[in-house]
């Protein structure tokens, strides 16, 4: 008896273990209105939510005239990579970037009235005016359009009428004519698996009727996302973090400037990445730029912008380049892009140079205690040390270049490699040893009143 009882609960629960197994979960992503770039950032984590909870299914649901294409290849490529079945549901209309969309899913669903395609790129020229787009970005769009088709199974002739109105199909399109889908002719063509009502009847037809929908909402962070990358804004933030870099590297220590330009260019390019403009070789240029910079200040020529100061300047202005256009950028855009990075990088050095021009010529600057006490420390206390005889201490002469606060300086007919106690000094500004250290000289302003 005993032992029935432990098969008949063994039995129970495996029944409402494959119940609950049945009931399942879809994540629902919602597209409506254009896409943008926090379109693609909500797909991206409505997706990763979905792998997570372990989803039995992503629904796209699709009403949308289109948007940016860069946007659209993001989500095409995170729809493609995902390992949870996907189904869009078109329950207006995928034009352009939408169409691309619903072509990445693996199931398309129709709403009645539903239509989908006329997504032949295009761009604004420089007055603003709508002009279709390069054939080089036609190409690619075509291409596109005809793997993501190959890679779902399905007719790739007519994913390319779609971006091509010189492509003609027997029965489906006339040669000249863009190709856009009406429910009935995505039926007739194979491009819609099912015909639905509403979303429920979507769920119902794939035999999901008893599962529970979750809607992904549509986070803060991808609506933040969005705003940051704006061409204002993003200047704002370009020139921001430049000015402060630049401060902390021409003055001792790191302080202020430092932590207000490391949290601008961080923004920047956190809300590019997120919005999938952004990659790692963006983020390795601009690294690259600063090294270059930092070199070309403290150990190359320590004063004169040379080769490694402009080399730096131009991988930055590479990194803020690759970060704000993607593939499938329209030349408007991009020179767009150029001429922000262009301008942010002029407007933060002149700033930089006026700030710093403007400092006082103290110790008290505003770098903070790192470089400043490795400058500084015992050699600059006012309590009474050791110094060993030296026949430079004391000696007077000039800046031979800016010191930031290494530099070079000309005593006699010797130029020599010098460490300012004040901070910044510019060239010619006469100079006194007052210790020295065997590998560097540390000078101050030399008064004759002193």
């Amino acid at each position: 008896m005993t032992n029935k009882h432990a098969v008949l609960l063994i039995v129970l629960g495996l029944m409402l273990a494959v119940s609950l197994l049945a009931a399942g979960q879809i994540q629902l992503l919602e597209i409506d209105g254009e896409v943008g770039r926090g379109t693609a950032s909500m797909v991206r984590g409505g997706v990763a939510a979905a792998e997570e909870a372990g989803a039995d299914l992503i629904i796209v649901r699709l009403a949308t005239p289109g948007g940016l294409l860069d946007s659209a290849l993001v989500i095409r490529d995170v729809l493609l990579e995902t390992g949870t079945p996907t189904v869009a549901y078109v329950d207006r209309e995928a034009i352009s970037a939408g169409a691309l969309i619903a072509l990445a899913c693996e199931r398309i669903v129709f709403a009645p009235g539903g239509v989908m395609g006329a997504a032949t790129p295009v761009s604004f020229d420089l007055t603003g005016a709508m002009v279709e787009a390069s054939e080089k970005t036609q190409s690619v769009v075509r291409t596109l359009f005809r793997a993501t088709a190959e890679t779902r199974g399905r007719d790739a002739r007519i994913a390319e009428a779609m971006v091509d109105p010189s492509i003609g199909i027997e029965g489906i399109t006339e040669e000249g004519r863009l190709l856009t889908l009406t429910t009935l002719e995505a039926q007739q063509a194979g491009y819609a698996d099912e015909v639905a009502d509403t979303l429920n009847d979507v769920v119902e037809a794939l035999g999901l009727a008893s599962a529970d929908i979750v809607s992904y909402e549509v986070r803060p962070l991808d609506a933040f996302a969005e705003t940051i990358t704006t061409t204002i804004l993003a200047a704002v933030l370009l020139v921001v973090g430049l000015v402060g870099l630049i401060i902390e590297m021409m003055i001792p220590g790191f302080g202020i400037a430092g932590i207000i330009g490391t949290l601008s260019l961080g923004m920047f390019f956190w809300a590019h990445f997120l919005v999938g403009l952004a990659g790692w070789e963006s983020i390795a240029f601009v690294i690259g730029g600063l090294l270059a910079i930092i070199l070309e200040i403290f150990v190359f020529t320590a004063a004169d912008f040379g080769l490694a100061g402009i080399g730096g300047l131009v991988l930055i202005g590479l990194g803020f380049y690759s970060s704000m256009v993607g593939p499938l950028t329209d030349r408007a855009s991009a020179l767009q892009a150029i001429g922000i990075v262009s301008v942010g990088v002029v407007v933060a050095l002149i700033l930089a140079a006026v700030l710093i021009a403007r400092l006082p010529k103290s110790k008290l600057r505003l770098g903070g205690v790192i470089l400043s006490s490795a400058i500084t420390g015992s050699a600059f206390s006012k309590g009474k040390s050791v110094q060993r005889a030296s026949e430079w201490v004391g000696q007077i002469g000039v800046a031979a270049t800016d010191l930031r606060p290494v530099g070079t300086g000309l005593f006699g007919d010797q130029r020599i490699d010098v460490v300012c106690e004040e901070g910044h000094l510019t060239k010619g500004t006469p100079l006194v040893i007052v210790k020295d250290e065997g590998y560097r000289k540390v000078v101050r302003t030399y008064s004759e009143e002193a």
